[in-house]
């Protein structure tokens, strides 16, 4: 068995400096939107979170406004380095719900129109035809 080395006190240093500074951009973004959740995750967040969630917590709360400070939680991802995919494969299905669960050509062809031929009503496409021809 080797002897485990004493942390290097300037890694320690940087580390605690990273988390002060991780935890005060984490207060700005409570006070700016008053999320009741926050998740740190990615690569960086699988790595570095378990060792530096606590300080990270300890910041966010000492620079946060106390009000929304308290009604926040900051706690790890769990989808890991696949979240930035999951999260993209939600999105087509979140248009889907919110049209009631119905396809985007049978909306169209309701319309009176074809998706396939033209751009939508309602849609920036059609702003960007209608100005090209004026």
């Amino acid at each position: 068995r080797t002897a485990m080395a004493a942390p290097d006190p300037a890694a320690l240093e940087l580390l605690d400096e990273t988390a002060e500074f991780l935890g005060a951009a984490i207060a700005d973004l409570v006070n700016l939107f008053r999320p009741e959740r926050i998740l740190v995750g990615g690569w960086a967040g699988l790595l570095l979170g378990p060792r530096l969630l606590p300080a990270v917590r300890r910041y966010a709360s000492e620079y946060a406004l106390r009000h929304p400070g308290e009604r926040t939680t900051i706690d790890l991802g769990r989808l890991g380095p696949d979240a930035v995919t999951v999260g993209a494969a939600t999105l087509p299905l979140a248009d889907f719900f919110a049209r009631g669960g119905r396809h985007r050509r049978l909306d169209a062809e309701e319309a009176g129109g074809d998706s396939a031929d033209g751009p939508q009503e309602g849609s920036w496409r059609r702003v960007v035809v209608e100005r090209r021809s004026v």
